[in-house]
This record gives C-alpha cells, structure tokens and sequence, in this order.
C-alpha cells in the first residue's frame, strides 16, 4: 500500500512560529515585521461550530443542521526567553485599549508548512497558518525545582486562515528568518533559594505558579460567522507555591492579619525579570504532618491579588 498524499510532521515547518500586533482587529498589517515565538513547543487548537440540529415535529430524523457561527481557541506552552510574549496575558492596557505590548492587542499568528490539494500530483507548496486577532484569555506560568519554567496561554482568534498564496496572502510581511538559539529558562535561572520573597521574606520552594484570567468577552454580532472582538474583563489573578517548611510562622501572621502583602517571584536573574504581585492575599495554607515522612515538611500555600505585572 501507498500513500496518496505526504505525510505531515510538525517537525517539517518552513516558517516557525511568529507573531506582529494588529492596529485593526483581526488585519494583519502591511509590511508587518513579525516577531520570533519560535521557543513555543506544543500548540492544540479547538475549531468548534455553533450549530442548530433543527427537528419537524412529528418526525424523528433531523431536517436541518445549521452553522451559525465559528469558536476559534488554541493553547500554546514554551519556555520563554524573554518576557515579549507573555506580557499579552499578563499587562494591563490604557483606557483607549490600544497600548502596545498588553492584553489591549489583537495578534496574529503565523505559521508554514508544506502541503498539497488534495488529490494533486504536483509539486508541494508552502501553506500558511494565520490565526488572526488572537488575544491571551487566561496565562499560567509554573516554575519547578529540577524543572523548566513553562508558560502556557490559552488563546482565542477571530479568525483562522489558511491557504497557500504567496506569503499567505499577507503584504510583503518581513519575516523571522533566523529563529532564536538563546537557551530557554530553567529553574536555575532565578537564583537558589531567593526567588519567591512575600512581605519582605524570602521562600525556598519546590514549585511555584501564578494564573492570570482575563475573561475575555468574545463579542459575537448577528450576522457575523465569527467573533468581531476581544474584550479585556475582570482580570483575576491567582497563586500558589509548595513550599519548605522553615522555623518560623511568618505565613501563618499574614493569614491572621487577612492583609494584602507584597510579593515577588524572578523568573531570570539577568536583567532581573520577575513577576510581582500587588497585595497578594494568602487564603489558604495545607501542611501534612506524618509520623511515617521520611523527608523535609513542605506546606502548600494559595491565594488572590489584586494585580501582576511582568517586569
């Protein structure tokens, strides 16, 4: 048996992934100077119908299915080596929602690879892959002891298109043509022992995380197959941290003062990049105490706070 067509790997794109701001949601700009994301290694896309299954009474088959609308989410995970990307999911805008580098700005995506219609015995073509007026509708960032740190986004895009135009239908786009070989950030980027400080202490862990949720407002108008707009709402920020137990029950006097505090996580040493945290409140503590442990206590803590910037 042969195969009609090529087989496809993810190991045989042509451009790796890339991004540009939009100025009108959902446009890719002309003479757009794309940006790397080439460190992304895993993106899952979800291209979902909003339907109508519409029944006759009095039959029992169904008479008409009915699109209404498109739902266009994906997921992408990396370990970053810089702050550039996930600064979409975490900063905040302006009152105009247009400023650059923050959740105020539609994205586009792209991507290539080689393929072929179907069918076709003629030579293969590069495809692109432009998810366009993508915003980052809830962000993760974990870091690990003996681990790396990775960023998961969660994403959503007005608009998937695919084809194979020349440069995917874009105008004279200046693409990333030297992909970055900077080393990805591990869990010693941040320094031992001294990357998680909370009011003013600092906090060896095992593992420590933040989510940003934006709740994005996906903004459907009849008439419109997709999606028109992304809203920036509430933006809630969460945290949590396994870590060492030490002689002291510093955690234990913020609970009790029910007290914002401040605190800080470094993600890199170099230039000093780290998340803080403003008026972290710190809801809930979980420690296990048993005869039988044969290692260090660690507790869990978990919380809210009002806001996170990456710095």
């Amino acid at each position: 048996m042969s195969l009609l067509m090529v087989p496809t790997s993810v190991h045989r794109y042509l451009k790796l992934p890339q991004f540009v701001e939009e100025t009108v949601p959902g446009t890719t700009p002309n003479s757009a100077a794309m940006i790397d994301a080439s460190v992304i290694n895993s993106i899952r896309s979800t291209y979902a119908n909003a339907t109508e299954m519409y029944r006759k009474l009095g039959s029992r088959k169904m008479f008409k299915y009915i699109k209404m609308g498109e739902d266009l989410t994906w997921t992408m995970s990396f370990s970053p080596v810089d702050t550039t990307l996930m600064k979409y999911g975490t900063e905040n805008g302006n009152a105009l929602g247009t400023l650059t580098g923050t959740i105020d700005k539609h994205l586009t995506f792209a991507n290539s690879r080689y393929t072929n219609t179907w069918g076709s015995n003629g030579p293969l073509k590069e495809q692109f892959f432009l998810r366009k007026g993508s915003k980052c509708d809830s962000i993760t960032v974990t870091t690990t002891s003996r681990g790396m740190i990775v960023v998961d986004m969660d994403m959503i895009s007005l608009d998937v298109v695919i084809n194979q135009a020349t440069d995917g239908g874009l105008t004279t786009p200046v693409w990333v043509v030297s992909p970055t070989t900077l080393t990805p950030w591990s869990n010693l980027a941040g320094g031992c022992g001294t990357k998680l400080t909370i009011d003013g202490r600092n906090y060896p862990f095992k593992t420590a995380s933040f989510t940003v949720n934006n709740n994005l407002d996906a903004l459907d108008v009849d008439g419109c197959d997709n999606i028109v707009w992304l809203e920036a709402g509430a933006k809630e920020t969460t945290f949590t941290a396994e870590i060492l137990a030490q002689k002291d029950n510093e955690i234990e006097i913020d609970m009790d003062a029910g007290a914002g505090v401040a605190a800080s996580l470094v993600l890199n040493t170099t230039g000093s990049k780290q998340a803080t945290f403003t008026n972290l409140f710190i809801n809930n503590k979980t420690e296990d105490e048993d005869a039988g442990a044969t290692g260090a206590m660690t507790y869990t803590i978990s919380g809210t706070a009002d806001d996170v910037t990456v710095n």
